[in-house]
C-alpha cells in the first residue's frame, strides 16, 4: 500500500506538471472507482496539489476539488509524449501501454498530456465535488495529526495511555496519520521497541524517541521517493519506483541478520492482518 512518503512523492512530481492545466475531459472506465459529477471539474483549471495523510487533493479553480485515495494498489501515471511520471503502487503499468486492464479513470489535459488512475484491486477511488465538501469529508476530519505537525510531547500524550500494541496504534490513522506498515516496522526497530509492547508500557523517554525515529524514516522515505516493496521490486522501473527499500531496517528482511550486528535475526509474524518484522535481540 502506498504510504505517506509514496503519496508525497506523487504530489511533488505532479506539482511540476499539473498546475495551470485544464481538465478537458474525464473518462470513467470503472464506475465503482469514481464518485461525483465530472461536469463539476471538466473544463476547469488545476490550481495546486495537496496531500492529507495518504489522500491526494487537487484544487480545481477556486471552488472545486478532486480527492484521490490510492488504498492498496492505486497509482497515478502522467504521460505526455515521451515524458512519463509514475507514482503509487509500483507495477508494470508504470512502463506499459495505457490505458491497461487496471485503468479506472482517465484525465485528458489541455497540454496534450493524460493522467491515468490505475487500481488493480479496485479499493481506491477518485471523488470530485465542491471544495468545502471535499475538505470536510468525514475521512479527513477523522484523521489524526501527521508526525510533522506535532511535537514529541503531544505524540507521547496520544499514545501513553493506549493498551493496544504500539505498532497497531501507530497505524491507527485517527491517532496519527500517514504512518503505514513499512515505516512503522522500521521506526520501531530504530527505537528498539518490540511491536507488541502496549503504548501504556512505554516510558515518556521511549515515546519521545519513537517520535523522532518515525520522522527519521518518513523523511528518508520522501528523500528516496518511497518504497518499491517485494511484490514489485524485481520490475525494471527505470528509476520510476522508489528506492527506500534499499534502506529497509527490518521490513521485508525476514531471516536476515539485524543491521545492528548484534547477532539477531529478523523475524516476521502477523499483527492486525499485516506482516510485522522485528529483531528479538534488540527490540525487547
Amino acid at each position: 500500500m502506498p504510504e505517506l512518503p509514496e503519496i508525497e512523492t506523487v504530489k511533488l512530481q505532479l506539482s511540476r506538471v499539473l498546475p495551470g492545466k485544464i481538465i478537458e475531459k474525464i473518462d470513467i472506465l470503472k464506475p465503482k472507482s469514481f464518485i461525483g459529477d465530472v461536469k463539476m471539474v471538466e473544463g476547469k483549471k488545476v490550481i495546486k496539489i495537496e496531500r492529507k495523510a495518504k489522500l491526494l487533493l487537487l484544487d480545481i479553480d477556486a471552488t472545486h476539488a478532486i480527492a484521490i485515495h490510492f488504498k492498496m494498489t492505486g497509482q497515478l501515471i502522467y504521460i505526455k509524449g515521451k515524458e512519463r511520471l509514475a507514482g503509487g503502487h509500483p507495477t508494470k503499468d508504470f512502463l506499459g501501454n495505457l490505458p491497461s486492464s487496471h485503468t479506472r479513470v482517465v484525465f485528458h489535459l489541455s497540454d496534450g498530456g493524460t493522467l491515468y488512475f490505475n487500481d488493480q484491486r479496485i479499493f481506491g477511488w477518485v471523488m470530485v465535488g465542491d471544495k468545502f465538501s471535499i475538505y470536510n469529508l468525514q475521512f479527513i476530519k477523522n484523521l489524526g495529526p501527521e508526525p510533522f505537525e506535532i511535537n514529541k510531547e503531544k505524540f507521547a500524550e496520544i499514545f501513553k495511555n493506549l493498551k493496544k500494541p504500539i505498532k497497531i496504534a501507530l497505524m491507527d490513522q485517527e491517532k496519527i496519520s500517514g504512518v503505514g506498515n513499512i515505516y512503522a516496522n522500521d521506526a520501531l526497530w530504530e527505537a528498539e521497541i518490540n511491536p507488541k509492547t502496549p503504548g501504556n508500557k512505554l516510558s515518556q523517554k521511549q515515546l519521545e524517541n519513537l517520535f523522532e525515529k518515525i520522522k527519521l524514516v518518513l523523511n528518508e522515505g520522501i528523500k528516496y521517493g518511497g518504497a518499491t516493496a517485494s511484490d514489485a521490486k524485481y520490475i525494471d522501473l527505470h528509476g520510476m519506483g522508489g528506492h527506500y527499500q534499499e534502506h529497509f531496517r527490518v521490513y521485508d528482511r525476514k531471516g536476515e541478520k539485524c543491521l545492528r550486528g548484534d547477532g539477531g535475526i529478523i523475524e516476521k509474524f502477523a499483527m492486525g492482518g499485516r506482516g510485522t518484522y522485528f529483531c528479538g535481540k534488540c527490540q525487547k
